[in-house]
């Protein structure tokens, strides 16, 4: 017995000092659904040289995928490391693919991969999570409970400033972890919050750029121009080279998932949405997705909610007129630690102030909309999903209905939950679940 069990571990031990961070996947620069699909997949490794393979099982036995490429990030406080990059090619939509990962000739890591839907679907969604809290582990095995075939979180992506040094600790080992592991079978999306962009004292802040690969088709952004994500030279160098192509333009970015068109925007103070360059990428991103049966925006600052944190925080307002004029189903955002849902409304601004400051405006209320009976909305309908771990803002406020804005119809401030999205072509249903999987809220939306 004592020779068997040895044997095992020595089995165990290349697989368990392979891998940094474990295989996860990643919807890549693929905004398009596709005859056939792709998933990125990527890993992180120590810094060594190692000659890597990864395969994908087809009907014919396993197909080797293009040789992983790496970049190399060497950042304080962590060890230098490899960060690899190869695509999950030819993927029939909709399938559920075994691949493996392979390291000097030795299978390390085997896993399936869920390509994405090309009709019906379920998204999860929910933000403001990977603080390390005892809320954050639940929700994520919640989430991964619900089966979802794809999630997105809605900013403040990793606490407290969006640090190498914070994903390794409190974001791969939860989402990607044995007891919720999404990332090896799903891909996750997000958008950057206030907690994820440089902060002038961490050089391995806004490590989002280097880990995450999604689509860069956002608007095209150069370090140091108005409007990207600032950066300091000299500290934040490493992450910059690190990240490629992605730094800064992965803030903003589109992609398809279905019949859904989603508009992901970077909402931090420093990006101007009524500078002509980012306008004009929002309304042609929008206008292009007319032909898609539900369009949904994501960022991270709502434009519309009744808890007293943040509430001044209404810069992104303006941009109203032009989500309803190209027919916006739902807007879902982050930032305010609770869930609220706003009935379908239009706003028209009157006066807009300095950032941090109210924006005054018309409200168009659809009053008859009740998402039971009465189910196609006239406007937007806000969703502020921001209850996905971190701690909870204005728990109070759950009761006391005279403290909600007159638009407001939930608010759930008391318990930590998320989003899930169960999308067909003509009909969207969205229901709110506790870390125990109990409905707290629950509207559906018809074409």
């Amino acid at each position: 017995m004592r020779s068997f069990l040895l044997c095992l571990l020595c089995a165990l031990l290349p697989a368990q000092d392979a891998f940094l961070v474990k295989p996860y996947l990643q919807l890549g620069d693929a905004p398009k659904v596709a005859a056939r699909e792709r998933l990125d997949l990527l890993w992180h490794a120590g810094d060594e040289e190692a000659t890597w393979s990864v395969a994908v099982r087809g009907a014919k036995g396993w197909l080797v995928q293009a040789t992983p490429a790496f970049r190399r990030l060497e950042v304080p406080p962590l060890a230098p490391h490899r960060i690899y990059r190869t695509t999950l090619r030819n993927l029939k939509p909709g399938a559920v693919v075994p691949y493996r990962v392979t390291r000097n000739g030795e299978v390390v890591f085997e896993a399936e991969a869920q390509a994405r839907k090309p009709g019906t679907h379920r998204m999860a969604v929910f933000g403001d999570a990977a603080d390390g809290s005892k809320g954050q582990m639940a929700i994520a095995k919640a989430v991964a409970a619900a089966r979802p075939d794809a999630v997105f979180i809605t900013g403040d992506l990793v606490y407290g400033r969006g640090r190498a040094a914070e994903y390794r600790a409190r974001f791969f080992p939860v989402y990607n972890g044995e007891a919720a592991p999404l990332m090896r079978r799903i891909p996750i999306l997000g958008v950057v919050g206030n907690h994820d962009v440089p902060f002038p004292e961490f050089p391995d802040a806004s490590a989002y750029f280097t880990y995450w690969s999604l689509p860069l088709n956002g608007p095209a952004l150069r370090p140091g121009e108005k409007s990207a994500v600032p950066v300091k030279p000299g500290v934040h160098d490493a992450i910059v080279a690190a990240s490629g192509p992605a730094f800064p333009r992965m803030a903003s970015f589109s992609f398809d998932y279905g019949r859904v068109h989603w508009t992901v925007l970077d909402s931090n103070g420093y990006a101007d949405w009524d500078s002509p360059q980012l306008r004009a990428w929002l309304e042609a991103d929008l206008k292009a997705a007319r032909g898609a049966a539900w369009r949904i925006v994501a960022l991270h600052h709502p434009l519309f909610q009744s808890a007293r944190s943040h509430f001044d925080d209404q810069w992104m307002r303006p941009i109203s007129p032009l989500l309803e004029k190209y027919g916006v189903d739902l807007v879902l955002a982050g930032h305010v630690h609770n869930y609220q849902r706003t009935a379908p409304l239009r706003f028209r601004p009157t006066q807009v102030g300095l950032r941090g400051r109210p924006v005054a405006g018309e409200f168009t209320v659809d009053e008859a909309f009740d998402g039971k009976t009465v189910t196609r909305a006239r406007g937007p309908i806000h969703i502020v999903t921001g209850a996905g771990g971190a701690e909870l803002y204005d728990p109070w406020q759950t009761d006391v209905r005279a403290s909600w804005q007159p638009w407001t119809r939930a608010f759930i401030s008391d318990k930590h939950s998320f989003t899930v999205l169960d999308v067909a072509a003509k009909a969207l249903t969205l229901r709110q679940l506790d870390a125990e999987g109990r409905e707290l809220d629950a509207i559906t939306l018809t074409k």
